[in-house]
């Protein structure tokens, strides 16, 4: 199977639908693929995708209790085929428009990765706040020594033989710092990595379950952890 995009979907009864519909509208002809949802929802988002997507052969839906968005990323990582796997937020923030690039891109890279802060790149759903994010993600960039721009992102998708070489159960812990620890892990495997504009788009129903007042000190605490630690995310490494 060339691909396996997946989905971790929280409370997102109004616009899942559409969501997944679109992912299908754009995904190259002749590309073999399936769409993972890992469901911790506490409204019907459940229902939903059951109703909407039981007897789609593509789409693959697992209903678990709450347990967190980086352990439902994980819990995907592990039921999924595709060579690539591709990691989507549910909300509109990352488009499914963007799908066939980062396609095409991913025939030349081992890693490429959506960014809202190179040229082309930006934040639609919050434009008082893309300066902040940009400097953290800057201060991130410097403290691990990686070439990305966007740490914290999760608009991303990479060879699936990658994750053999990593301590995923390491790196897939909390929330959104996943991403740190993701892209640190890659930069161990000595993958190569491409970045291309995302514009992140406005969450079309529901409330955002990420404010980055409230998950700054998450974040700089897992990368000054990262920095001290990060080589503990290497499988190899995690086993002497």
């Amino acid at each position: 199977m060339d691909l396996s995009i997946i989905l971790p979907t929280f409370n997102e009864e109004g616009h899942i639908t559409d969501f997944i519909n679109e992912i299908k509208k754009n995904i190259p002809a002749g590309t073999s693929y399936e769409i993972l949802v890992v469901d911790d929802s506490k409204d019907k988002t459940g229902e939903v995708l059951t109703a909407n997507f039981s007897k789609d052969e593509n789409v693959k839906i697992f209903l678990r209790k709450k347990r967190g968005l980086a352990t439902a990323i994980l819990y995907g990582i592990n039921n999924a085929k595709g060579n690539r796997i591709l990691l989507l937020d549910t909300d509109f923030n990352h488009d499914p428009k963007h799908i066939p690039m980062i396609l095409e891109l991913g025939k030349y890279f081992d890693v490429v990765n959506g960014s809202r802060y190179i040229w082309g790149g930006g934040m639609e759903n919050a434009e008082n706040r893309w300066m902040g994010s940009k400097l953290f993600n800057k201060f991130v960039g410097v403290l691990l020594g990686v070439s990305t721009t966007d740490n914290t992102g999760g608009y991303i998708i990479f060879k699936r033989d990658l994750l053999e070489k990593l301590a995923l159960e390491k790196i897939f812990i909390g929330y959104g710092e996943f991403c740190i620890r993701l892209i640190y892990g890659f930069k161990l495997t000595k993958a190569s990595l491409m970045e291309f504009p995302v514009v992140y788009g406005r969450r079309r129903s529901g409330e955002s379950k990420t404010h980055f007042s409230k998950y700054v000190f998450v974040y700089t605490w897992a990368a000054i952890k990262t920095l001290f630690n990060g080589k503990k995310l290497l499988k190899i490494h995690s086993a002497n």
